[in-house]
């Protein structure tokens, strides 16, 4: 069943692949404006550990209790990326679930890598509701250096295979994103370095301003 639009009007949708600086965005803005805050990243084990069902969810379910190595050296980065949109279908209905039980004012503002386009687009009542980060390929990688990402591969038997892998399935899902943001004609910022993280906060506020002022207003 799909979610009516009016269930979650008050909240702002921040999306993007990884490492293009959504999360110290969303903190700088939730602080500035005191609005809720919703990272969908740190929900990551109750959705997938606590509360996968296997009848439900199969194919979150299909990941419990596989190696490290069964989960990132073995399969192609093709195979990682498909297994994400298909674990992602599954998991948002979840995170629109935690949204829905949180009170309603002030505004929430969730943010997280797998807020994808046609996931998210259903539920805008106001495309200014939503916004995007796309960073350039070469953003991301030097955001990743810095984070020594992924930190996992430390616990596999194959370093390289598993970074190898996390490396290509993430490229392919930053195709994906643009890809998907672009062709729905969804609004977005490129993040390519040139802005500092505090002005790319200012652009992201700015996009949510008019429709705040329209859904918020006393």
């Amino acid at each position: 069943m799909s979610e009516p639009k009016s269930a979650l009007s008050h909240v702002l949708w921040l999306g993007g692949a990884s490492d293009s600086g959504k999360s110290t965005v969303a903190r700088m803005l939730a602080e500035r404006n005191r609005w809720q805050i919703y990272p969908c990243d740190l929900h990551e084990h109750n959705h997938f550990i606590a509360r996968a069902d296997p009848s439900l969810h199969p194919a979150m379910y299909s990941g419990l209790g596989k190696s490290v190595e069964e989960k990132w050296v073995h399969p192609s980065p093709e195979a990682l990326f498909r297994d994400i949109l298909a674990t992602n279908d599954e998991r948002f209905p979840m995170i629109c679930e935690d949204l829905r039980a949180m009170p309603a004012r002030p505004p929430i503002l969730a943010e997280g890598p797998r807020l994808f386009p046609k996931l998210v687009q259903p539920l805008l009542a106001d495309v200014r509701q939503a916004i995007w980060l796309l960073p350039t390929e070469e953003f991301a990688l030097q955001s990743a250096a810095k984070r020594d990402k992924p930190q996992g591969r430390f616990g596999s038997g194959d370093p390289e295979r598993f970074r190898s892998n996390f490396f290509g399935r993430e490229a392919l899902l930053r195709d994906y994103i643009r890809q998907e943001v672009i062709s729905r004609k969804l609004p977005y910022i490129e993040v390519d370095g040139s802005k500092s993280a505090d002005e790319v906060a200012e652009r992201v506020e700015a996009h949510f301003a008019a429709y705040l002022a329209r859904e918020f207003r006393s």
